[in-house]
């Protein structure tokens, strides 16, 4: 997913106003996420894309950081019959304190999907492994009590790796490699794979991540309603 940011939308609300992609557009991809970065969408010609399942849309970031776009992403989606979900981006910041961010933007009636955390070296850098698991499973467990679903976690095959196996194997994982298929230690499979941040899909003016299922997983598996 794109990393943090701390500019606000701009006062143009037709960003981009051009094509910033080129070439073919992409194909094989079962969902997208999107945020800021994409800035408005054409979501008449991106829901006649008969490929895509589902929309993540960035909501929160930190303590403080809502996306400038993500109540308009959302209504659009839902508008558009688009099974639609929320991420937030982990930060340093306090989880409770995180959480709150969170809660006050995300409305659990307006989405399809379970909500994601996602968890990145730029959001979490200096962070020991067990003080990065600690934020983690507080999120991770605010969530689940205020609303009833445990989080699904978004990270790179070696974050994984490196911060969350083992304690984290039994959650849904959203796991990001664009060299290869992800491959996780000990038993852990991942259920959604990020294998492109650089697809062209119809509709949207800038590159935009790409996402498909496990071979084992359908939207069936991430819906909440």
């Amino acid at each position: 997913m794109i990393t943090s940011y701390i500019i606000e939308k701009s006062s143009d609300n037709k960003w981009p106003t051009h094509d910033l992609t080129s070439g073919q557009y992409s194909g094989s991809y079962d969902g997208i996420d999107i945020s800021r970065h994409q800035g408005r969408i054409h979501w008449e010609e991106l829901s006649n894309v008969k490929r895509l399942k589902f929309i993540y849309v960035k909501a929160t970031e930190g303590t403080s950081i809502k996306d400038p776009w993500y109540e308009e992403n959302i209504k659009n989606a839902r508008k558009h019959q688009i099974y639609v979900g929320s991420y937030h981006f982990l930060t340093k910041m306090p989880a409770v304190l995180q959480f709150e961010n969170f809660r006050a933007v995300y409305d659990k009636e307006k989405q399809n999907l379970l909500p994601v955390v996602d968890a990145e070296d730029d959001g979490t850098k200096g962070l020991s492994k067990s003080e990065i698991q600690s934020l983690l499973k507080t999120f991770c467990k605010l969530c689940k009590s205020y609303y009833g679903h445990t989080p699904i976690i978004y990270c790179s095959e070696s974050y994984f790796k490196d911060y969350l196996s083992p304690e984290f194997d039994g959650y849904y994982l959203w796991i990001a490699s664009y060299n290869h298929e992800p491959v996780l230690p000990g038993k852990p499979h991942y259920d959604i794979w990020q294998y492109s941040r650089h697809g062209r899909v119809p509709g949207v003016w800038n590159w935009v991540d790409l996402n498909r299922f496990a071979k084992n997983r359908s939207i069936d598996d991430i819906r909440i309603n």
